[in-house]
């Protein structure tokens, strides 16, 4: 088993997955999500191969795009616990989220809750309210009994089926704003 020496690394099985999702999803035309390039300066090359680089600048998050006509952007996460540490979602990563959002996108983490062998879209609003609470000394994770029920994601032939857990996500917030899909 891999043990990765930092929280960068987190959730590189669930990007793959969502990553051969994601093509389905193109391929039948439902919707265009695209892996956000990860911006690295390379500073030395040896033998063909990249020997050092740095990060330019922080990453925002894993995917943006499309879907049915609303812009999506979401982060993968995963954990081998009954709840997503706050600490694996970057103060940065959540900023961008909700200016996203205030730009009427829908903003999002996919967290797979590999213990209970279960994926979960968890929406801004919720990760913001955590957010806020543990920076007053609150809880520092987001127990998946928190998570909507209805936020479920269903698992097809072992790939998470996100598709439809993101209209339920979309049509939940038209219903509190007050506007229609």
């Amino acid at each position: 088993m891999t043990r990765w020496k930092s929280f960068g690394h987190k959730g590189d099985m669930t990007e793959n997955l969502i990553e051969h999702v994601n093509s389905i999803y193109e391929r039948k035309g439902m919707a265009l999500i695209t892996k956000m390039p990860v911006p690295v300066k390379v500073t030395k090359i040896g033998s063909g191969r990249i020997v050092e680089a740095y990060f330019e600048k922080r990453s925002t998050v894993d995917y943006y795009g499309i879907c049915q006509g609303h812009s999506i952007c979401f982060d993968v996460k995963e954990t081998d616990r009954p709840y997503l540490p706050l600490q694996n979602i970057h103060d940065h990563q959540i900023e961008y989220m909700l200016k996203f959002k205030a730009q009427g996108g829908f903003s999002f983490v996919i967290c797979n809750f590999k213990k209970d062998g279960r994926y979960f879209l968890i929406p801004i609003e919720l990760i913001e309210s955590y957010w806020r609470n543990a920076s007053e000394g609150g809880r520092k994770s987001i127990p998946m009994d928190a998570i909507d029920a209805r936020y479920e994601i269903p698992s097809q032939s072992g790939l998470p089926d996100y598709i439809v857990t993101l209209g339920t996500y979309i049509n939940s917030a038209a219903d509190v704003s007050g506007e229609g899909c």
